[in-house]
């Protein structure tokens, strides 16, 4: 797992991301999963709608489905056609059975084609690959858990401590991290279940020597049981799929 210093002075640290869908529905279901991926996210229901909004400001990625007054393939060429930077990409996601439709999607320029319904591990991969120049490939969710750090507790009492989660560590937010490389053991629960592992800091910034750095320490297990860990991948994925409907039936 990386951990990416966070730059308090920048505004608009996320990447934009547009979802193109005529299901109101399932477009807000989209958008709200992007921003739990901890992204901007904006959804339109025409692809006249998305053209618009991309001439004035162009995505990182679109996520477009089906929609009424446009093909998939002449979206993707329009989108190109605006695109100066070349940089912006594209995720199809249709239910058609015909390959020929996705090979011409691909042509165009897509990065890929999805089929419904939308798998969450595999949308958030996709999305990485696409656009991040350091892919992550585990879901990674911002809660608070109750945490002991070398036998001593930490308390997450009024946003001082935090954890950003993934199967593959945490981060936390302390005034006073351990130095790097070091190997520490934490427990913590989730779901009234006790997680017990072993860490080591691959991360760590202590208050005030950096405006632009968020303080705290990020964590890599190095031991823990595959059960602990399976715990953990499904936490993260109930805090996913929790009051989000993404099943893309039509």
């Amino acid at each position: 797992m990386v951990m990416t210093p966070v730059n308090k002075n920048d505004p608009s640290p996320r990447k934009f991301l547009l979802v193109v869908d005529s299901n109101r529905s399932t477009s807000s279901g989209i958008k709200a999963l992007l921003k739990q991926f901890q992204y901007k996210a904006l959804s339109v229901h025409t692809a006249d709608e998305a053209l618009e909004l991309s001439d004035i400001v162009m995505p990182s990625l679109v996520i477009i489905r089906e929609v009424e007054d446009m093909t998939q393939v002449d979206f993707i060429k329009n989108l190109k056609r605006l695109d100066a930077s070349g940089k912006a990409s594209v995720i199809v996601v249709s239910s058609s059975k015909n390959a020929d439709d996705e090979r011409e999607c691909l042509s165009a320029g897509a990065v890929t084609c999805l089929r419904p319904p939308l798998n969450v591990e595999t949308l958030y991969r996709t999305i990485q690959v696409a656009i991040e120049n350091v892919p992550r490939m585990n879901l990674r969710i911002d809660t608070k858990v109750p945490i002991t750090i070398n036998d001593e507790s930490v308390t997450c009492g009024n946003g001082e401590f935090a954890t950003m989660l993934s199967e593959n560590g945490l981060f936390v937010r302390t005034p006073d991290p351990c130095e790097l490389k070091t190997k520490i053991p934490i427990t913590f629960k989730l779901a009234d279940k006790e997680i017990s592992a072993e860490a080591v800091v691959i991360y760590a910034h202590k208050q005030g020597n950096s405006a632009n750095l968020e303080t705290g320490m990020g964590l890599q297990f190095v031991r823990i049981s595959d059960q602990d860990q399976a715990q953990i991948r499904l936490f993260i994925r109930e805090q996913f799929r929790k009051g989000i409907s993404i099943s893309q039936r039509t």
